[in-house]
């Protein structure tokens, strides 16, 4: 498993780099369209009008910092729970290119993630399935696992936060 680890970080950046560059633009351009279309996300697409690109490229940054730190201890370590953490953050994040892609054919358009979800949900389906039978799946594993999966979500919430304010 300890050759698949590093992948995740290289997904995740090939990724986030069509987010930061598209983000601003696209929001600026399809702010109308969304809140037209679909009224009750006004107030969230509000919350996002006003973020810059500086300000999305230092939320990711936060998120790749993490990252590295959990690819880290899981290659470095043969600890099960960092292995769990680290494939829980796989799962995590291949949920969160799931959504990127149910987002796009809701609004029926392209939005920023698009092209890098439809191409990286492959690879990381294919890592999950190289990488389940190689783990134990003992009780440190699972937890570790749980709150990769947890953390993936409560970090993206974080970084949202964190880009908002950086825009203002």
């Amino acid at each position: 498993m300890h050759a698949y680890i590093w992948l995740l970080s290289v997904i995740f950046i090939f990724h986030d780099m069509e987010e930061i560059v598209g983000v601003e633009k696209w929001i600026r351009n399809n702010y109308k369209f969304i809140i037209e279309k679909y009224p009750r996300a006004e107030k969230l697409m509000h919350v996002y009008r006003n973020v810059t690109t500086s300000a999305f490229a230092a939320a990711v940054y936060e998120e790749l910092i993490i990252l590295i730190i959990i690819c880290m201890t899981a290659d470095l370590t043969d600890i099960t729970f960092f292995d769990g953490l680290w494939f829980g953050g796989l799962v995590g994040f291949t949920l969160h290119l799931i959504i990127h892609i149910g987002q796009a054919v809701l609004i029926r358009r392209y939005i920023p993630s698009l092209i890098t979800s439809i191409l990286s949900l492959p690879s990381c389906i294919l890592l999950i399935c190289k990488c389940v039978p190689l783990l134990s799946f003992d009780v440190p594993l699972i937890i570790g696992m749980i709150i990769g999966i947890i953390g993936i979500a409560v970090n993206l919430k974080l970084a949202h936060v964190l880009m908002i304010r950086l825009s203002k």
